[in-house]
Protein backbone atom coordinates (compact mmCIF):
# COMPACT_ATOMS: atom_id res chain seq x y z
CA UNK A 1 0.00 0.00 0.00
CA UNK A 2 3.15 2.58 0.76
CA UNK A 3 4.17 1.88 -3.21
CA UNK A 4 0.81 2.60 -4.38
CA UNK A 5 0.55 6.30 -2.06
CA UNK A 6 3.93 7.11 -3.18
CA UNK A 7 3.37 6.48 -6.73
CA UNK A 8 -0.06 8.67 -6.33
CA UNK A 9 2.05 11.56 -4.59
CA UNK A 10 4.06 10.79 -7.78
CA UNK A 11 1.59 11.90 -10.01
CA UNK A 12 0.45 14.47 -8.61
CA UNK A 13 3.53 16.92 -8.45
CA UNK A 14 3.93 16.21 -11.70
CA UNK A 15 0.39 16.18 -12.89
CA UNK A 16 -0.39 19.96 -14.08
CA UNK A 17 -2.43 21.32 -11.21
CA UNK A 18 -4.92 24.02 -12.14
CA UNK A 19 -4.94 27.34 -10.42
CA UNK A 20 -7.24 27.02 -6.88
CA UNK A 21 -9.52 29.76 -6.55
CA UNK A 22 -8.47 32.75 -3.85
CA UNK A 23 -10.48 32.37 -0.51
CA UNK A 24 -10.96 35.54 1.20
CA UNK A 25 -9.80 35.12 5.38
CA UNK A 26 -12.89 36.02 7.06
CA UNK A 27 -15.47 36.28 9.62
CA UNK A 28 -18.20 34.11 9.71
CA UNK A 29 -21.61 34.17 12.06
CA UNK A 30 -23.73 31.24 12.19
CA UNK A 31 -26.21 30.21 14.88
CA UNK A 32 -25.21 32.93 17.33
CA UNK A 33 -21.82 31.64 17.06
CA UNK A 34 -18.78 33.85 15.60
CA UNK A 35 -16.21 32.54 13.77
CA UNK A 36 -12.99 34.18 12.87
CA UNK A 37 -10.38 32.43 10.37
CA UNK A 38 -7.58 32.21 12.93
CA UNK A 39 -4.69 34.27 11.69
CA UNK A 40 -6.63 37.32 11.75
CA UNK A 41 -5.58 39.88 13.94
CA UNK A 42 -8.22 40.95 16.03
CA UNK A 43 -8.93 44.35 17.27
CA UNK A 44 -11.32 45.15 20.35
CA UNK A 45 -14.37 47.86 20.53
CA UNK A 46 -16.86 48.59 22.74
CA UNK A 47 -20.03 50.81 22.46
CA UNK A 48 -22.88 51.74 25.44
CA UNK A 49 -25.34 51.66 23.48
CA UNK A 50 -26.93 49.67 20.21
CA UNK A 51 -25.77 50.92 17.31
CA UNK A 52 -23.77 54.00 19.28
CA UNK A 53 -20.02 54.78 19.56
CA UNK A 54 -17.51 52.27 19.06
CA UNK A 55 -14.15 52.82 21.72
CA UNK A 56 -11.35 51.15 21.34
CA UNK A 57 -10.74 48.60 24.27
CA UNK A 58 -6.83 48.89 24.93
CA UNK A 59 -4.92 47.05 27.42
CA UNK A 60 -1.99 48.69 29.83
CA UNK A 61 -0.49 45.50 31.39
CA UNK A 62 -0.39 43.20 27.56
CA UNK A 63 -0.40 46.42 25.76
CA UNK A 64 2.48 45.05 23.19
CA UNK A 65 0.23 42.02 22.71
CA UNK A 66 -2.98 43.85 21.59
CA UNK A 67 -4.27 45.89 19.11
CA UNK A 68 -4.28 43.71 17.00
CA UNK A 69 -4.46 40.39 19.38
CA UNK A 70 -4.10 37.06 17.87
CA UNK A 71 -6.39 33.97 19.03
CA UNK A 72 -3.90 31.80 20.25
CA UNK A 73 -6.57 28.30 20.77
CA UNK A 74 -8.22 26.66 17.88
CA UNK A 75 -11.81 26.45 18.23
CA UNK A 76 -13.71 28.52 21.10
CA UNK A 77 -12.14 31.27 22.99
CA UNK A 78 -13.62 33.63 25.71
CA UNK A 79 -13.72 37.27 26.26
CA UNK A 80 -14.67 36.98 30.32
CA UNK A 81 -15.87 39.25 32.51
CA UNK A 82 -15.43 38.56 35.91
CA UNK A 83 -19.17 38.50 37.31
CA UNK A 84 -22.01 38.83 35.77
CA UNK A 85 -24.40 42.15 36.87
CA UNK A 86 -28.51 41.30 36.61
CA UNK A 87 -29.26 44.39 34.04
CA UNK A 88 -32.37 44.89 35.88
CA UNK A 89 -31.02 45.76 39.44
CA UNK A 90 -27.22 46.36 38.46
CA UNK A 91 -26.68 44.21 41.11
CA UNK A 92 -23.95 41.20 40.95
CA UNK A 93 -25.83 37.41 40.37
CA UNK A 94 -25.76 35.53 43.13
CA UNK A 95 -24.36 32.87 43.40
CA UNK A 96 -21.31 34.49 41.08
CA UNK A 97 -20.98 33.72 37.38
CA UNK A 98 -18.70 34.82 35.25
CA UNK A 99 -19.82 36.47 31.80
CA UNK A 100 -18.18 34.86 28.35
CA UNK A 101 -18.33 36.09 25.37
CA UNK A 102 -17.37 32.69 22.64
CA UNK A 103 -15.33 33.58 19.76
CA UNK A 104 -14.34 30.92 17.64
CA UNK A 105 -10.99 30.07 16.29
CA UNK A 106 -10.74 28.41 12.90
CA UNK A 107 -7.44 27.83 11.57
CA UNK A 108 -7.55 24.54 9.93
CA UNK A 109 -8.99 23.91 6.55
CA UNK A 110 -11.47 21.52 5.53
CA UNK A 111 -10.42 17.64 4.79
CA UNK A 112 -11.66 15.54 1.49
CA UNK A 113 -11.73 12.26 1.56
CA UNK A 114 -12.27 10.91 -2.34
CA UNK A 115 -14.19 7.18 -2.53
CA UNK A 116 -14.04 5.34 -5.42
CA UNK A 117 -17.49 2.74 -6.11
CA UNK A 118 -19.47 0.79 -8.48
CA UNK A 119 -16.38 -0.61 -10.44
CA UNK A 120 -14.21 -3.08 -10.49
CA UNK A 121 -10.40 -1.67 -9.13
CA UNK A 122 -7.04 -3.45 -10.77
CA UNK A 123 -3.78 -1.47 -9.49
CA UNK A 124 -0.49 -2.83 -11.57
CA UNK A 125 2.82 -0.74 -11.94
CA UNK A 126 1.86 2.20 -9.65
CA UNK A 127 -1.33 2.76 -11.59
CA UNK A 128 -4.63 2.38 -10.53
CA UNK A 129 -7.42 0.94 -13.18
CA UNK A 130 -11.39 1.36 -13.05
CA UNK A 131 -14.17 -0.62 -15.09
CA UNK A 132 -17.29 0.49 -16.18
CA UNK A 133 -19.81 1.89 -13.98
CA UNK A 134 -17.40 4.11 -12.26
CA UNK A 135 -18.43 6.54 -9.69
CA UNK A 136 -16.10 9.38 -7.84
CA UNK A 137 -17.56 10.83 -4.37
CA UNK A 138 -15.81 13.53 -2.51
CA UNK A 139 -16.80 14.24 0.94
CA UNK A 140 -15.44 17.13 2.82
CA UNK A 141 -15.19 17.95 6.45
CA UNK A 142 -14.00 20.51 8.66
CA UNK A 143 -14.30 20.96 12.47
CA UNK A 144 -15.37 24.28 13.56
CA UNK A 145 -16.61 27.25 10.89
CA UNK A 146 -17.58 24.15 8.73
CA UNK A 147 -17.41 23.31 4.61
CA UNK A 148 -18.45 25.95 2.45
CA UNK A 149 -18.01 24.25 -0.36
CA UNK A 150 -15.24 21.76 -2.22
CA UNK A 151 -13.56 22.15 -5.66
CA UNK A 152 -12.54 20.11 -8.40
CA UNK A 153 -11.06 19.95 -11.77
CA UNK A 154 -11.48 16.88 -14.07
CA UNK A 155 -8.99 16.80 -16.80
CA UNK A 156 -9.36 20.31 -16.70
CA UNK A 157 -7.20 23.70 -16.19
CA UNK A 158 -10.34 25.04 -13.80
CA UNK A 159 -11.98 24.34 -10.88
CA UNK A 160 -16.04 23.85 -10.56
CA UNK A 161 -18.23 23.37 -7.55
CA UNK A 162 -18.40 19.89 -6.48
CA UNK A 163 -22.24 18.97 -6.05
CA UNK A 164 -23.09 15.03 -6.45
CA UNK A 165 -20.39 11.77 -7.77
CA UNK A 166 -18.94 12.14 -10.33
CA UNK A 167 -20.18 9.59 -12.90
CA UNK A 168 -17.16 8.67 -15.17
CA UNK A 169 -17.79 5.98 -18.53
CA UNK A 170 -15.32 7.66 -20.39
CA UNK A 171 -12.54 5.24 -21.27
CA UNK A 172 -9.31 7.55 -20.66
CA UNK A 173 -6.64 8.60 -18.17
CA UNK A 174 -8.46 10.94 -15.77
CA UNK A 175 -6.34 13.36 -13.77
CA UNK A 176 -8.58 14.72 -10.69
CA UNK A 177 -7.46 17.80 -8.73
CA UNK A 178 -9.60 18.99 -5.91
CA UNK A 179 -9.72 20.40 -2.79
CA UNK A 180 -12.71 22.02 0.04
CA UNK A 181 -12.82 24.92 1.90
CA UNK A 182 -14.53 26.87 4.89
CA UNK A 183 -16.64 30.03 5.69
CA UNK A 184 -13.06 31.61 7.69
CA UNK A 185 -11.45 30.98 3.92
CA UNK A 186 -9.41 28.13 4.99
CA UNK A 187 -8.66 26.19 1.75
CA UNK A 188 -7.45 22.55 1.62
CA UNK A 189 -4.37 22.21 0.00
CA UNK A 190 -5.07 20.76 -3.79
CA UNK A 191 -5.18 16.90 -4.00
CA UNK A 192 -5.12 14.84 -6.57
CA UNK A 193 -5.61 11.45 -8.13
CA UNK A 194 -4.66 9.82 -11.44
CA UNK A 195 -6.83 7.13 -13.03
CA UNK A 196 -7.37 5.29 -15.74
CA UNK A 197 -10.90 4.10 -16.67
CA UNK A 198 -10.84 1.23 -18.89
CA UNK A 199 -14.30 0.56 -20.73
CA UNK A 200 -12.81 -1.77 -23.75
CA UNK A 201 -12.63 -5.44 -23.30
CA UNK A 202 -9.12 -7.80 -24.22
CA UNK A 203 -9.42 -9.14 -28.11
CA UNK A 204 -8.47 -12.73 -28.06
CA UNK A 205 -7.49 -14.59 -31.60
CA UNK A 206 -6.33 -18.10 -31.97
CA UNK A 207 -3.95 -19.55 -34.10
CA UNK A 208 -3.92 -23.19 -35.42
CA UNK A 209 0.03 -24.53 -34.37
CA UNK A 210 -0.38 -28.11 -37.05
CA UNK A 211 -2.18 -28.79 -39.77
CA UNK A 212 -4.75 -27.66 -40.93
CA UNK A 213 -6.13 -28.81 -44.49
CA UNK A 214 -8.45 -27.49 -46.83
CA UNK A 215 -11.83 -26.11 -45.69
CA UNK A 216 -10.61 -26.31 -41.91
CA UNK A 217 -9.76 -29.67 -41.26
CA UNK A 218 -7.64 -30.43 -38.43
CA UNK A 219 -5.63 -33.40 -37.60
CA UNK A 220 -5.82 -34.99 -34.28
CA UNK A 221 -2.77 -33.76 -33.65
CA UNK A 222 -2.98 -30.14 -34.16
CA UNK A 223 -3.21 -27.97 -31.26
CA UNK A 224 -4.59 -24.10 -30.76
CA UNK A 225 -2.85 -21.34 -29.02
CA UNK A 226 -4.55 -18.12 -28.44
CA UNK A 227 -3.44 -14.42 -28.10
CA UNK A 228 -4.67 -12.07 -25.47
CA UNK A 229 -3.87 -8.36 -25.75
CA UNK A 230 -5.47 -5.42 -23.45
CA UNK A 231 -5.23 -1.70 -24.05
CA UNK A 232 -5.41 -0.92 -20.77
CA UNK A 233 -5.58 -3.20 -17.76
CA UNK A 234 -4.08 -6.23 -19.03
CA UNK A 235 -5.91 -9.48 -19.25
CA UNK A 236 -6.61 -11.43 -16.65
CA UNK A 237 -7.59 -14.71 -17.85
CA UNK A 238 -8.84 -16.44 -21.01
CA UNK A 239 -11.82 -19.43 -21.39
CA UNK A 240 -12.80 -21.92 -24.11
CA UNK A 241 -14.92 -24.56 -24.60
CA UNK A 242 -15.94 -26.57 -27.21
CA UNK A 243 -19.02 -27.05 -28.86
CA UNK A 244 -21.73 -27.30 -25.79
CA UNK A 245 -19.41 -28.05 -23.09
CA UNK A 246 -18.57 -26.09 -19.68
CA UNK A 247 -15.80 -23.28 -20.15
CA UNK A 248 -12.70 -23.93 -18.97
CA UNK A 249 -9.67 -21.98 -18.41
CA UNK A 250 -7.05 -21.54 -20.62
CA UNK A 251 -3.47 -21.84 -20.35
CA UNK A 252 -1.01 -23.48 -22.53
CA UNK A 253 -2.32 -25.18 -25.87
CA UNK A 254 -5.83 -26.28 -26.87
CA UNK A 255 -5.47 -29.86 -27.93
CA UNK A 256 -8.49 -32.32 -29.41
CA UNK A 257 -8.40 -34.60 -26.93
CA UNK A 258 -11.99 -35.96 -26.13
CA UNK A 259 -13.53 -34.74 -29.28
CA UNK A 260 -14.78 -37.23 -31.85
CA UNK A 261 -14.59 -37.38 -36.01
CA UNK A 262 -16.57 -34.48 -37.22
CA UNK A 263 -18.45 -30.44 -36.65
CA UNK A 264 -16.94 -28.85 -33.82
CA UNK A 265 -16.98 -24.84 -33.25
CA UNK A 266 -14.04 -23.51 -30.71
CA UNK A 267 -15.69 -20.78 -28.26
CA UNK A 268 -13.29 -18.56 -26.51
CA UNK A 269 -13.19 -14.95 -24.48
CA UNK A 270 -10.65 -13.39 -22.21
CA UNK A 271 -12.15 -11.05 -18.94
CA UNK A 272 -9.32 -7.98 -18.49
CA UNK A 273 -8.48 -6.83 -15.11
CA UNK A 274 -11.32 -4.54 -14.52
CA UNK A 275 -13.93 -7.36 -15.65
CA UNK A 276 -14.61 -6.40 -18.81
CA UNK A 277 -15.95 -9.36 -20.51
CA UNK A 278 -14.82 -10.18 -24.34
CA UNK A 279 -18.02 -11.95 -26.13
CA UNK A 280 -17.14 -14.95 -27.35
CA UNK A 281 -15.23 -15.46 -30.78
CA UNK A 282 -15.79 -19.11 -32.49
CA UNK A 283 -13.97 -21.07 -35.14
CA UNK A 284 -15.35 -24.19 -36.87
CA UNK A 285 -14.02 -26.64 -37.75
CA UNK A 286 -14.39 -30.66 -39.25
CA UNK A 287 -12.11 -32.90 -36.74
CA UNK A 288 -10.97 -35.45 -39.13
CA UNK A 289 -10.04 -38.98 -36.47
CA UNK A 290 -10.76 -41.47 -39.51
CA UNK A 291 -7.64 -42.69 -41.27
CA UNK A 292 -7.85 -43.60 -45.14
CA UNK A 293 -9.16 -47.57 -46.00
CA UNK A 294 -6.50 -48.75 -48.56
CA UNK A 295 -7.55 -51.91 -50.50
CA UNK A 296 -5.27 -53.55 -53.22
CA UNK A 297 -5.90 -55.33 -56.74
CA UNK A 298 -3.74 -57.95 -58.23
CA UNK A 299 -3.77 -57.38 -61.99
CA UNK A 300 -3.01 -60.00 -64.16
CA UNK A 301 -2.05 -63.50 -63.44
CA UNK A 302 -3.50 -64.82 -60.29
CA UNK A 303 -5.58 -67.92 -58.66
CA UNK A 304 -7.21 -68.60 -55.10
CA UNK A 305 -5.55 -71.97 -54.01
CA UNK A 306 -3.71 -72.40 -50.57
CA UNK A 307 -2.30 -68.85 -50.94
CA UNK A 308 -3.04 -66.30 -53.73
CA UNK A 309 -0.82 -67.24 -56.48
CA UNK A 310 0.57 -65.04 -58.45
CA UNK A 311 3.54 -65.09 -61.75
CA UNK A 312 5.86 -62.33 -62.73
CA UNK A 313 3.83 -60.78 -64.78
CA UNK A 314 0.86 -60.00 -61.91
CA UNK A 315 1.06 -56.33 -61.02
CA UNK A 316 -0.88 -54.84 -57.70
CA UNK A 317 -2.31 -51.74 -57.36
CA UNK A 318 -3.93 -49.85 -54.36
CA UNK A 319 -5.85 -47.60 -53.87
CA UNK A 320 -7.72 -45.66 -50.82
CA UNK A 321 -10.66 -44.16 -50.00
CA UNK A 322 -11.22 -41.62 -46.93
CA UNK A 323 -13.78 -39.45 -45.28
CA UNK A 324 -12.82 -36.32 -45.57
CA UNK A 325 -9.49 -34.77 -45.58
CA UNK A 326 -8.64 -37.40 -48.77
CA UNK A 327 -5.79 -39.51 -49.57
CA UNK A 328 -2.05 -38.30 -49.02
CA UNK A 329 -0.07 -41.18 -49.81
CA UNK A 330 -0.15 -45.05 -49.40
CA UNK A 331 3.06 -46.52 -48.53
CA UNK A 332 3.97 -50.22 -48.91
CA UNK A 333 6.69 -52.61 -48.18
CA UNK A 334 8.05 -55.93 -49.86
CA UNK A 335 9.18 -58.54 -47.41
CA UNK A 336 10.19 -55.90 -44.97
CA UNK A 337 11.88 -53.98 -47.02
CA UNK A 338 12.30 -50.12 -46.66
CA UNK A 339 8.81 -47.83 -47.16
CA UNK A 340 7.75 -47.25 -50.75
CA UNK A 341 5.65 -44.66 -51.88
CA UNK A 342 2.73 -46.29 -53.66
CA UNK A 343 2.91 -44.39 -57.38
CA UNK A 344 2.40 -46.83 -59.97
CA UNK A 345 1.26 -50.85 -60.55
CA UNK A 346 4.24 -52.79 -59.38
CA UNK A 347 5.57 -56.12 -59.79
CA UNK A 348 6.17 -59.14 -56.49
CA UNK A 349 9.79 -60.27 -56.42
CA UNK A 350 10.44 -62.76 -58.73
CA UNK A 351 11.83 -65.16 -55.88
CA UNK A 352 9.68 -68.22 -55.62
CA UNK A 353 7.93 -68.54 -52.56
CA UNK A 354 5.35 -66.58 -50.00
CA UNK A 355 6.05 -62.70 -50.10
CA UNK A 356 4.20 -60.41 -48.00
CA UNK A 357 3.21 -56.97 -49.07
CA UNK A 358 2.51 -54.82 -46.23
CA UNK A 359 0.57 -51.31 -46.70
CA UNK A 360 -0.63 -48.89 -45.30
CA UNK A 361 -2.25 -45.07 -46.30
CA UNK A 362 -2.21 -41.71 -44.66
CA UNK A 363 -4.68 -38.97 -45.31
CA UNK A 364 -4.13 -35.21 -45.47
CA UNK A 365 -4.61 -34.40 -41.71
CA UNK A 366 -1.94 -37.45 -40.58
CA UNK A 367 -4.44 -40.01 -40.11
CA UNK A 368 -2.75 -43.39 -40.56
CA UNK A 369 -4.32 -46.89 -41.19
CA UNK A 370 -3.40 -49.82 -39.21
CA UNK A 371 -0.98 -51.92 -41.19
CA UNK A 372 -2.23 -54.57 -43.79
CA UNK A 373 -0.68 -57.50 -45.48
CA UNK A 374 -1.14 -58.79 -48.02
CA UNK A 375 0.47 -62.42 -48.56
CA UNK A 376 1.14 -63.99 -51.99
CA UNK A 377 3.04 -66.84 -53.44
CA UNK A 378 5.08 -65.86 -56.47
CA UNK A 379 4.85 -69.12 -58.93
CA UNK A 380 7.31 -68.60 -61.34
CA UNK A 381 7.82 -72.00 -62.37
CA UNK A 382 6.09 -73.70 -65.04
CA UNK A 383 4.27 -77.14 -64.64
CA UNK A 384 6.19 -80.16 -66.18
CA UNK A 385 4.46 -82.81 -68.65
CA UNK A 386 5.91 -85.93 -69.64
CA UNK A 387 4.19 -88.52 -72.72
CA UNK A 388 3.34 -92.26 -72.04
CA UNK A 389 2.71 -94.44 -74.50
CA UNK A 390 0.27 -97.41 -73.88
CA UNK A 391 0.42 -100.75 -75.70
CA UNK A 392 1.01 -102.13 -77.92
CA UNK A 393 4.21 -100.35 -78.36
CA UNK A 394 7.53 -101.88 -79.69
CA UNK A 395 10.85 -100.13 -79.80
CA UNK A 396 13.55 -100.95 -82.20
CA UNK A 397 16.47 -98.73 -84.12
CA UNK A 398 15.90 -95.52 -82.23
CA UNK A 399 12.27 -95.56 -83.25
CA UNK A 400 8.58 -96.60 -81.42
CA UNK A 401 6.50 -98.23 -83.19
CA UNK A 402 2.71 -97.98 -81.93
CA UNK A 403 -0.22 -98.99 -83.87
CA UNK A 404 -4.03 -96.67 -83.83
CA UNK A 405 -4.80 -98.96 -80.74
CA UNK A 406 -2.32 -97.30 -78.65
CA UNK A 407 -3.64 -94.79 -76.09
CA UNK A 408 -1.08 -92.21 -75.79
CA UNK A 409 -1.14 -89.90 -72.45
CA UNK A 410 0.41 -87.15 -71.37
CA UNK A 411 1.78 -86.93 -67.09
CA UNK A 412 1.53 -83.59 -65.87
CA UNK A 413 2.52 -81.96 -62.79
CA UNK A 414 2.68 -78.07 -61.24
CA UNK A 415 4.94 -77.69 -57.59
CA UNK A 416 2.64 -74.86 -56.91
CA UNK A 417 -0.41 -72.94 -58.26
CA UNK A 418 -1.50 -76.26 -60.14
CA UNK A 419 -2.40 -76.66 -63.23
CA UNK A 420 -5.11 -75.03 -65.50
CA UNK A 421 -4.65 -76.99 -68.78
CA UNK A 422 -2.35 -79.17 -70.99
CA UNK A 423 -2.78 -79.10 -75.15
CA UNK A 424 -0.94 -81.47 -77.14
CA UNK A 425 -1.25 -80.98 -81.22
CA UNK A 426 0.07 -83.75 -83.80
CA UNK A 427 2.55 -83.11 -86.49
CA UNK A 428 2.11 -78.88 -86.18
CA UNK A 429 -1.61 -78.74 -86.15
CA UNK A 430 -3.57 -76.61 -83.80
CA UNK A 431 -2.92 -77.19 -79.92
CA UNK A 432 -5.77 -79.53 -78.35
CA UNK A 433 -7.30 -79.41 -74.97
CA UNK A 434 -5.76 -83.05 -73.88
CA UNK A 435 -7.25 -85.95 -73.20
CA UNK A 436 -6.13 -89.59 -73.59
CA UNK A 437 -5.76 -89.75 -77.42
CA UNK A 438 -4.67 -92.38 -80.30
CA UNK A 439 -3.22 -91.82 -83.61
CA UNK A 440 -5.20 -93.51 -86.37
CA UNK A 441 -3.22 -92.53 -89.25
CA UNK A 442 0.03 -94.42 -90.25
CA UNK A 443 3.36 -93.22 -90.90
CA UNK A 444 5.67 -90.95 -88.77
CA UNK A 445 3.95 -88.39 -86.29
CA UNK A 446 5.87 -85.47 -83.70
CA UNK A 447 3.28 -84.72 -81.04
CA UNK A 448 4.37 -81.38 -79.40
CA UNK A 449 2.73 -81.01 -75.86
CA UNK A 450 2.56 -78.38 -72.97
CA UNK A 451 0.56 -77.69 -69.99
CA UNK A 452 -0.42 -74.10 -68.73
CA UNK A 453 -0.46 -73.39 -64.95
CA UNK A 454 -3.32 -71.54 -62.70
CA UNK A 455 -1.03 -68.07 -62.96
CA UNK A 456 -0.40 -68.78 -67.06
CA UNK A 457 3.04 -69.96 -66.41
CA UNK A 458 3.50 -71.71 -69.81
CA UNK A 459 5.86 -74.94 -70.17
CA UNK A 460 8.19 -74.94 -73.16
CA UNK A 461 6.79 -77.27 -75.83
CA UNK A 462 7.98 -80.36 -75.70
CA UNK A 463 8.08 -83.27 -78.74
CA UNK A 464 7.93 -86.77 -78.75
CA UNK A 465 8.17 -88.59 -82.27
CA UNK A 466 6.40 -92.36 -83.12
CA UNK A 467 5.83 -94.05 -85.87
CA UNK A 468 2.45 -95.79 -86.33
CA UNK A 469 1.88 -99.48 -87.42
CA UNK A 470 -1.31 -99.95 -88.71
CA UNK A 471 -0.35 -102.69 -91.51
CA UNK A 472 -0.40 -106.59 -90.67
CA UNK A 473 1.73 -109.13 -92.11
CA UNK A 474 1.63 -110.42 -95.64
CA UNK A 475 0.57 -113.81 -95.26
CA UNK A 476 2.32 -116.14 -98.26
CA UNK A 477 1.33 -119.78 -98.61
CA UNK A 478 3.01 -122.47 -100.77
CA UNK A 479 2.72 -126.10 -101.45
CA UNK A 480 5.73 -128.57 -102.19
CA UNK A 481 4.16 -129.53 -105.56
CA UNK A 482 2.08 -128.18 -108.06
CA UNK A 483 -1.22 -128.74 -108.14
CA UNK A 484 -1.74 -132.04 -110.22
CA UNK A 485 -5.74 -130.64 -111.24
CA UNK A 486 -9.16 -128.31 -110.42
CA UNK A 487 -12.09 -129.65 -108.59
CA UNK A 488 -15.16 -127.51 -108.48
CA UNK A 489 -12.45 -124.61 -109.12
CA UNK A 490 -9.96 -125.35 -106.60
CA UNK A 491 -6.55 -126.63 -106.86
CA UNK A 492 -6.15 -130.42 -106.16
CA UNK A 493 -2.44 -131.56 -104.78
CA UNK A 494 -1.30 -135.37 -104.32
CA UNK A 495 -1.42 -136.64 -100.41
CA UNK A 496 2.41 -136.23 -100.22
CA UNK A 497 2.23 -132.79 -100.62
CA UNK A 498 3.14 -130.14 -97.67
CA UNK A 499 2.49 -127.07 -97.23
CA UNK A 500 4.78 -123.71 -95.90
CA UNK A 501 3.16 -121.08 -94.30
CA UNK A 502 5.20 -117.83 -94.39
CA UNK A 503 4.55 -113.95 -93.34
CA UNK A 504 6.43 -110.60 -94.12
CA UNK A 505 5.77 -107.30 -92.13
CA UNK A 506 6.78 -104.27 -93.64
CA UNK A 507 8.05 -102.04 -90.35
CA UNK A 508 8.15 -103.81 -87.10
CA UNK A 509 8.59 -107.58 -88.38
CA UNK A 510 5.77 -110.85 -87.43
CA UNK A 511 5.55 -112.05 -84.24
CA UNK A 512 3.16 -114.91 -84.62
CA UNK A 513 1.83 -117.29 -87.44
CA UNK A 514 -1.23 -119.69 -86.33
CA UNK A 515 -3.08 -122.04 -88.30
CA UNK A 516 -6.31 -123.76 -88.26
CA UNK A 517 -7.37 -127.10 -90.50
CA UNK A 518 -11.08 -127.73 -91.82
CA UNK A 519 -12.46 -125.64 -88.48
CA UNK A 520 -9.92 -126.89 -85.70
CA UNK A 521 -8.19 -124.67 -83.06
CA UNK A 522 -5.65 -122.31 -84.24
CA UNK A 523 -2.08 -123.70 -83.48
CA UNK A 524 1.01 -121.59 -83.16
CA UNK A 525 2.98 -122.48 -86.64
CA UNK A 526 6.07 -123.23 -86.13
CA UNK A 527 7.28 -123.02 -82.34
CA UNK A 528 9.83 -124.68 -80.31
CA UNK A 529 6.97 -126.77 -79.18
CA UNK A 530 5.16 -127.69 -81.89
CA UNK A 531 6.14 -128.70 -85.64
CA UNK A 532 4.74 -126.52 -88.10
CA UNK A 533 2.16 -127.88 -90.86
CA UNK A 534 5.08 -129.03 -93.52
CA UNK A 535 6.86 -130.88 -91.25
CA UNK A 536 4.43 -133.30 -90.38
CA UNK A 537 1.84 -135.12 -93.02
CA UNK A 538 -1.36 -133.38 -92.61
CA UNK A 539 -2.95 -133.98 -95.78
CA UNK A 540 -2.85 -137.69 -96.66
CA UNK A 541 -7.38 -138.37 -96.36
CA UNK A 542 -8.30 -137.99 -99.81
CA UNK A 543 -10.88 -135.17 -99.51
CA UNK A 544 -11.38 -131.02 -98.96
CA UNK A 545 -9.23 -128.83 -97.04
CA UNK A 546 -9.75 -125.64 -95.76
CA UNK A 547 -6.42 -124.16 -94.00
CA UNK A 548 -7.10 -120.77 -92.28
CA UNK A 549 -3.64 -118.60 -91.58
CA UNK A 550 -3.47 -116.20 -88.67
CA UNK A 551 -0.82 -113.94 -88.17
CA UNK A 552 0.64 -110.93 -85.99
CA UNK A 553 2.95 -108.42 -85.86
CA UNK A 554 4.77 -107.37 -82.59
CA UNK A 555 2.58 -104.82 -82.29
CA UNK A 556 -0.62 -107.33 -82.43
CA UNK A 557 -2.07 -105.95 -86.05
CA UNK A 558 -3.46 -109.15 -87.52
CA UNK A 559 -3.67 -110.55 -90.63
CA UNK A 560 -5.64 -113.62 -92.09
CA UNK A 561 -5.92 -115.76 -95.00
CA UNK A 562 -7.82 -119.12 -95.89
CA UNK A 563 -7.06 -121.12 -98.71
CA UNK A 564 -9.22 -124.49 -99.86
CA UNK A 565 -7.60 -127.03 -102.15
CA UNK A 566 -8.39 -131.26 -102.80
CA UNK A 567 -5.51 -133.97 -101.82
CA UNK A 568 -5.74 -136.82 -104.06
CA UNK A 569 -8.20 -137.76 -107.02
CA UNK A 570 -10.82 -139.51 -107.06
Amino acid sequence: MTVILMASFFFMAEAQQPAQQEHEKRVYKKDGNTYVQKSLPLYLNFSTSPGGENHRLESKATKEYTNPMYLDTEGINYIRSHWAVDPKTGKTIIPQKEILFELYADGLPPVTSIRFSGAPVYRSGGKVYYGKGLSVTLTSRDGVSGVEGTNYALNASSYSKYSSPLNLNTEKEHQLHYYAYDYVGNAEATKNRNFTVDLTPAVTSHSIVGINHSGNILAPSTRFTLSRTDNLSGVRSTYYHFDDKGDKLYTSNITMAGLKDGEHTLYYHSHDNVKNHEDDKTFSFYLDRIPPVPVYKIAGDQHKGNYTYVSPRTKINFTATDNKAGVKVITYNMDGSGNNTFSSDFSVTNTSGLHYIRYTSTDNVENTSARKTLTVFMDNTPPSTGIVYGKPQFFDRDTLFINKETDIKLIKSDAHSGLQKTEYAIDGGAFKSYSVFNIPAEGHHKITFKSTDNVNNVEQVKESSVFVDNTPPDIFINFSIKPIGQRNGKDVYPNYTRMYIGATDKHCGTEQIFYSINGSELNLYSSPYSLDVSEVSRFKSKKKYEVRVVTKDKLGNTSEKTVEFYVGKD
